[in-house]
């Protein structure tokens, strides 16, 4: 619970006006984030796409790099 005391009705309503004016800022504040933490998962898929494509690259490489050896070392 919260008292709140004040001198005067003006004293009441500064403090009213700033806290409207808190809120009104949280609220854009929480937008913009909520904003950047989607956008931030869509990159994130990405670059899940990206590391997989990565891999099968590298896997394919693997696979045509061990056969040439093999057939390098057949024909010593």
């Amino acid at each position: 619970m919260v008292v709140l005391r004040f001198r005067d009705s003006s004293e009441a309503k500064d403090l009213l006006k700033k806290l409207k004016k808190m809120h009104k800022f949280t609220k854009e504040l929480i937008e913009c984030v909520e904003d950047k933490y989607e956008d931030d998962e869509d990159e994130d898929y990405r670059l899940d796409d990206e590391d997989e494509e990565r891999m099968e690259r590298m896997e394919r490489m693997r696979g045509n790099s061990s056969s040439y050896r093999t057939r390098y070392r057949r024909s010593m």
